[in-house]
């Protein structure tokens, strides 16, 4: 064995970091697997802290995007200590946030090359492969006219329940893995995985996350090299365009349909949905009441921990105000103080937990990750790292964005993945490799 494969040979640590973190991904797809997850993910984390202690480099070089991150959890601790509840503020920061924060940082420090990042995102990947099969396989009890479009007996499925918000979060892996992969046959596969997620996403009418997979779909015509294939997906789109204007047409009598065409309305009229108390499907008294909560702690918030919000809202200087002020409000919690029902937004939730300086620290932070990632695609002449930058890494972040509008899955099994490919995407960005080759285009466009 050459000395050059000596060097490059992984040791038994970092194998060990890059199986059970494989092993994590896979399991983190499905249900009741926590014991498990819990085993693999913190002697994942011992490994990395040994490797990262041996090496002669800094334990975390801090670059100005990690440097961001770490300045957003600083702020959501502080947070959490301070505010109501601070044990249960810790237990669901360490699950939601710090979980999270050291999967960006193990592969923004690990996974410095794309083959590297592929084998480990093909773990969600394969899981999700199995979960969608198994809500195939529990669509034989209903039919699948039944059970993917009329979803009448949604309280009973299984595998239905979030399969949506984690096609976010799979749907932009899948697309990009079809771009890296070599062998034909496995990205003929991933083309007909792709075809049924984004099949199913539709069928679901689970509007914000079907508008960010067709914006990655956009993202795709727009940015994908080489230019055939932006041509083969440009024509994919239009018929599916077609067929979906046809089905609208012909079939608008469906009550599927009729549920889309209500969608497709209100986003037409925006300013209109503004002014219906129970506008965009009752979110908007839950909007209302957080902006009253977030103004009576607006820098640190409450602490991290969205639940906490159901005693909130039902305090009483809010309820006599919003009794005189905002009676939809008032009317919303009354009839529902029981229910548990957040506010349905990423960045409201984590005003209410963090106060406007988690929030701010946390737009700052997806600034300053899409500023470095676009000047990183802009000096990028290579196909592969530039379709795994546009699609893999910027397709994530707008169909997550997108769906966070009217949801917030940061600390769930889609904020995890989320988080995994903003590591691996900063890992590229700051690659002795690519910036190399980045130094030199520049060096040739100033001669």
């Amino acid at each position: 064995m050459s000395l050059t494969k000596l060097i490059d040979y992984p040791s038994v640590t970092e194998k060990i970091i890059h199986l059970f973190l494989f092993a994590y991904f896979f399991l983190l797809i499905f249900p009741h697997t926590t014991t498990p997850k819990e085993i693999i993910l913190w002697t994942a984390v011992l490994c990395w802290i040994i490797i990262r202690i041996k090496r002669p480099e800094p334990f975390i070089r801090l670059t100005p995007i990690i440097t961001a991150l770490s300045l957003f959890m600083v702020i959501a601790f502080i947070a959490s200590v301070s505010g109501a509840e601070p044990i249960e503020n810790l237990k669901r920061f360490k699950g939601e946030l710090l979980v999270p924060f050291l999967f960006f940082l193990i592969t923004a420090t690990e996974f410095n090359s794309i083959e590297k990042s592929k084998r480990l995102l093909y773990a969600p990947l394969i899981a999700f492969a199995i979960y969608t099969m198994l809500a195939v396989f529990e669509s034989a009890n209903y039919g699948l006219h039944q059970y993917f479009w009329i979803k009448s007996n949604r309280e009973q499925y299984i595998w239905l329940d979030n399969y949506t918000q984690m096609s976010a979060a799979i749907f932009p892996l899948i697309l990009g893995l079809i771009l890296l992969t070599v062998n034909r046959g496995l990205r003929y596969l991933l083309v007909i995985y792709a075809v049924s997620v984004f099949g199913i996403v539709t069928a679901y009418r689970g509007f914000t996350v079907f508008s960010g997979t067709v914006m990655v779909l956009l993202l795709w015509i727009i940015s994908v090299r080489p230019l055939k294939y932006r041509w083969r997906m440009a024509v994919l789109l239009s018929l599916f365009i077609l067929a979906f204007v046809s089905l609208m047409f012909f079939f608008k009598d469906d009550p599927g349909v009729q549920d889309y065409r209500l969608k497709f309305e209100k986003v037409i009229n925006v300013s209109e949905e503004f002014e219906i108390e129970s506008g965009f499907s009752n979110r908007l008294p839950a909007w209302k009441a957080s902006i009253d909560v977030i103004k009576d702690r607006p820098l640190l918030g409450y602490g991290w921990g969205i639940k906490k919000f159901q005693k909130l809202v039902q305090k009483e200087k809010f309820m006599e105000k919003w009794k005189v002020e905002k009676p939809s409000v008032y009317n919303f919690y009354t009839t529902y103080k029981n229910v548990f029902f957040p506010p349905h937004n990423l960045f409201l939730e984590i005003a209410i937990q963090s106060g406007l300086l988690g929030l701010s620290a946390f737009i700052i932070f997806i600034g300053i990750y899409l500023c470095y990632l676009m000047k990183a695609i802009r000096y990028n002449s290579a196909e592969n790292g530039h379709n795994f930058a546009v699609i893999v890494v910027g397709g994530t972040i707008l169909s997550f964005i997108i769906m966070s509008l009217m949801s917030n899955e940061l600390g769930n099994i889609s904020g995890k993945i989320f988080f995994v490919v903003l590591g691996v995407g900063a890992a590229w960005i700051n690659s002795k490799p690519r910036q190399k080759a980045q130094a030199e285009l520049s060096n040739g466009v100033k001669d």
